[in-house]
């Protein structure tokens, strides 16, 4: 007889492959959208710490291995490396020296449970949106623990549809230890069980603050704080941790990491289909300076990088790919008002330009624009603006 198994749950495998590594030493360093972009276990300050466990949840995730397992393999390797029981640690942020508890087997489980459920629910929520049009509707299922969460229990058999805005605050899994889940039916099937679409539940509100950020945010009920953040958040949370880690990089590490994103083949699938934003430049501390701009990540949106499609089609990907080196090694950089710039690179017999605009609190800096151009365009720019960088000859 042929043993049929199920096959791996291919959209949860590909949400947590395309994480990064965070290194954080409080739960609350690592915060919120920033575990949809990035893998971490708190206290875990070492990066091949973090490889260990994380390679383990990959296959316990791709080949189904039951905890028992994971935990048999992972901890003799934990153990070795040194990270396993108590010891004493300095808090970074604090710089107080603390006894912590590093690896155990309660914690492996932790890890092992939240970061299979959350690639699960990540992946479910993929699936859902793709059958949408033909299973709109969305179930809440609090029915697989055995002492459910109060106020999840109050939902279990709510139907709303797919893109009602409840989902996006209660999508499970939204606590610790949750168990729920959600199921998908079309209108037809809900009518053939006898089942009600909606009304939404109003859910109130508690403040909360992060000690350690010092963020304060008004939480559902029934949600615990770590969280708090909307399902299919993959490309975006990606492309804004991406940001945030690259502006606390050393220059020439965040020059060389952003020259590396877009030469990859993400970038060309961005650009077909763009969303969030995407960092395509390192401006140089002249032009930063200049514009008065605090970070000196130059990052695309969504939305230019479509008016780039309809302004400028004739644009290759390979012309694309040169946008890091107008950050990174522009022939001129010349200042066109109070926050904007426009660099100017030439590569081989042409000539090209792109629009760099910084937000006025300074904080984010945004390339608006990209195409080919010529020496009169140049000899305008020149003849109305200043240059900050470089010069033209």
């Amino acid at each position: 007889m042929i043993a049929l198994k199920p096959l791996p749950p291919a959209e949860a495998i590909k949400f947590f492959r395309q994480k990064g590594f965070a290194v954080g030493f409080d739960w609350r360093d690592v915060w919120q959208t920033d575990h949809q972009a990035a893998f971490t276990v708190a206290k875990a300050m070492q990066l091949s710490v973090l490889k260990s466990i994380r390679a383990q949840v990959d296959r316990a995730l791709a080949d189904g291995v039951p905890f028992r397992n994971f935990a048999q393999t992972l901890q003799p390797e934990l153990v070795r490396k040194g990270w396993w029981g108590r010891a004493l640690m300095e808090d970074p942020k604090t710089r107080e020296l603390r006894e912590v508890q590093l690896g155990s087997v309660r914690r492996l489980q932790v890890i092992y449970d939240t970061n299979l459920r959350t690639s699960h629910s990540e992946g479910q929520w993929e699936r859902i949106q793709k059958a949408k049009d033909d299973f709109g509707l969305l179930i809440y299922d609090a029915n697989n623990s055995e002492a459910p969460r109060a106020e999840h229990a109050a939902w279990d058999g709510l139907v709303l549809p797919v893109d009602d805005p409840f989902w996006q605050e209660h999508m499970p899994i939204k606590a610790w230890g949750c168990k729920c889940r959600v199921r998908q039916l079309s209108d037809a099937q809900a009518k053939r069980r006898g089942l009600t679409v909606g009304p939404r539940p109003d859910v109130p509100a508690t403040t909360y603050r992060n000690k350690r950020t010092g963020q304060v945010q008004r939480i559902p009920r029934g949600v615990d704080p770590e969280f708090n953040y909307p399902p299919g958040g993959r490309r975006q949370s990606l492309d804004d941790h991406l940001v945030f880690r690259l502006a606390d990089a050393a220059p020439e590490d965040a020059a060389a990491a952003i020259r590396s994103g877009v030469a990859a083949p993400e970038f060309e699938q961005w650009l077909k289909m763009p969303k969030g934003n995407m960092p395509v430049m390192h401006l140089p501390q002249e032009v930063a300076t200049a514009l008065g701009a605090h970070s000196r990540i130059g990052v695309m949106s969504a939305e230019s990088a479509g008016k780039q499609a309809e302004v400028h089609p004739e644009l290759t990907l390979e012309e694309y790919r040169v946008l890091p080196l107008l950050g990174e090694s522009a022939t001129v950089v010349v200042q066109d008002g109070k926050q904007s710039a426009v660099a100017i690179r030439r590569e081989g017999r042409r000539i090209y330009s792109a629009a760099i605009k910084v937000t006025q609190s300074g904080l984010a800096s945004f390339v608006t624009s990209f195409r080919r151009t010529n020496r009169e365009d140049v000899a305008k720019w020149l003849r109305r603006g200043q240059v900050i960088l470089g010069e033209w000859k």
